[in-house]
């Protein structure tokens, strides 16, 4: 009798440091990113493109960007290839597509830049690459509950300790060929948890994958406006809008279809014919007021 009196005396304290020992573990941060990969000496010192040439229907890859020095990932590349088939239906809707290729993130070496993209063109004949990065933090800490409940009860009954992950994903879209950047899209989640001091590293992987899931749909969502906004200029003739590379697109047919010069403008006017409705419009309000004195 008295040594279970003594133990119950004895294991909160136990329960208790063992919570502080375990209670809270220094915050995770995993990183990778497409600016790495493509200018993995900083500012790049090629002139930019003064022109983006698309011919219709395009073929585009998308691929998550290698991790800086071979990191590990907070995700399997099975999971990889699942969110980038997720990202690649929203292309699907989009006419100008004829091919979508998930490319193995094997494929895209540390610093391979774009020399690295043009051998992926030329053995999978791609002519555009949506390259995906994330930023993912995680934290961990101690809460009042869990002390409290880890003394009295154990750590295996009350999930006592705080998780939150944040996850951030940007999706950058380039044409291979002009190593100009057509547009891009982010996505963000929060995910908020709690685990028990012998599990926090197991539910941190569950919560990982749980934010990238979030952040994947909140990045779909992003991506189609992206998309709207990217036609809209194009049929302007534009990538981006004035101070831009001027973009061409050209049918199957070799028809120009879109720019400055193109047949299929989206109704875009130019200058001359801005200036000449205007005319038109003047000439027409003059003789009402004629008509009406």
């Amino acid at each position: 009798m008295r040594h279970r009196v003594a133990l119950l005396c004895v294991l909160p304290v136990v329960l208790a440091l063992a919570a502080g020992c375990v209670g809270s573990l220094p915050p995770t941060h995993r990183v990778n990113s497409a600016l790495d990969f493509l200018y993995p000496q900083g500012v790049t010192t090629a002139a930019p493109a003064s022109e983006v040439v698309l011919k219709l229907p395009l073929r585009v890859g998308l691929a998550f960007a290698p991790n800086r020095g071979y990191q590990r990932d907070p995700i399997t590349e099975e999971q990889k290839q699942k969110l980038l088939g997720r990202v690649a239906a929203a292309f699907k809707e989009n006419k100008a597509v004829s091919h979508l290729e998930v490319v193995p993130t094997t494929y895209l070496q540390p610093a391979g830049g774009f020399a690295n993209l043009d051998q992926i063109r030329k053995s999978l004949g791609l002519d555009l690459m949506v390259l995906v990065s994330y930023d993912q933090a995680q934290f961990t800490e101690s809460t009042r509950a869990s002390w409290t409940y880890l003394t009295v009860v154990g750590p295996l009954l009350i999930e006592g300790e705080k998780n939150d992950t944040l996850t951030v994903m940007d999706a950058v879209v380039y044409d291979i060929d002009s190593e100009a950047l057509l547009f891009r899209a982010a996505g963000e989640s929060t995910v908020n948890g709690h685990s028990s001091p012998l599990n926090v590293e197991r539910k941190r992987r569950i919560y990982a994958a749980e934010g990238f899931d979030k952040a994947t749909e909140s990045l779909i969502g992003n991506l189609h406006a992206a998309l709207d906004r990217f036609d809209e200029q194009a049929r302007n003739g534009t990538v981006q809008g004035p101070g831009t590379p001027a973009i061409a697109m050209y049918s199957a047919k070799g028809e120009r279809i879109t720019g400055p010069r193109g047949s299929g403008g989206g109704g875009a006017l130019g200058i001359p014919e801005l200036i000449l409705a205007a005319l038109i419009g003047l000439s027409l309000l003059f003789r009402r007021r004629v008509a009406r004195a």
